[in-house]
């Protein structure tokens, strides 16, 4: 195999078993064109594609269009193969849980609708698990792109959480919610609860008390 060309980025970790998992992971959505391609991979280390421009979605001074973001899901959860999922997404769910609690979180109403949604039947695919808009960058005219996937396996509405959850009031949420859902095509109500389970948590994590105000508000229905 030839040596790569052009720029790159060297991603090193002592957790080589991590590096591994995200190698896998990538790979398996490699076929959306949505992630940085894998160049080569050694021991605790992954030399990845440079996506240009990179810009952070959540650094970006005017977010995508949620049509935009729909074909960006889209075309990740079309192409991983859900049964290479290193974990569940029940599984990853309560390492959120468990974290979101250490900082003090109220998740008696998450954990319920949490069991509602996973009480029903629904599509499963190959999650991104941590798409939040900082694991999303700017690819130009390539279309966004993710990194840094915590992938498994469940319901597709999951990934599109926090693209909503990162709107700045509760109108922009709302918009967000409704607009995206009718553009991907996924359940708007599955949609809408998933947001009310991780609403909490988002809660303990923003620097903006105005903001994690609108989560929490969120999280208990106020809308």
């Amino acid at each position: 195999m030839p040596p790569p060309q052009g720029e790159a980025v060297l991603k090193l970790s002592p957790d080589s078993y991590a590096v591994r998992e995200e190698v896998d992971m990538l790979r398996q959505f490699t076929p959306s064109g949505r992630v940085p391609a894998v160049l080569a991979t050694a021991r605790g280390a992954v030399l990845l594609e440079s996506i240009h421009p990179g810009t952070l979605v959540e650094k970006m001074p005017q977010p995508p269009s949620p049509r935009e973001y729909a074909g960006f899901l889209n075309d990740l959860h079309g192409a991983g193969d859900p049964a290479t999922a290193p974990r569940r997404l029940e599984d990853w769910v309560d390492v959120l849980f468990n974290s979101a609690a250490q900082r003090g979180a109220d998740l008696a109403e998450s954990k319920r609708l949490r069991d509602d949604l996973f009480a029903e039947p629904t599509d499963t695919v190959l999650l991104h698990g941590d798409l939040h808009l900082g694991n999303v960058l700017s690819g130009g005219a390539k279309g966004l792109a993710a990194i840094d996937p915590m992938a498994c396996a469940g319901d597709p509405c999951f990934d599109a959480v926090d693209y909503v959850l990162e709107g700045l009031d509760r109108a922009e949420m709302l918009r967000r919610r409704d607009e995206l859902a009718e553009a991907a095509r996924i359940d708007v109500r599955r949609l809408d609860t998933w947001c009310r389970v991780t609403a909490p948590i988002g809660a303990t994590y923003v620097s903006n008390p105005g903001h994690s105000a609108e989560l929490a508000a969120f999280g208990r229905g106020e809308y």
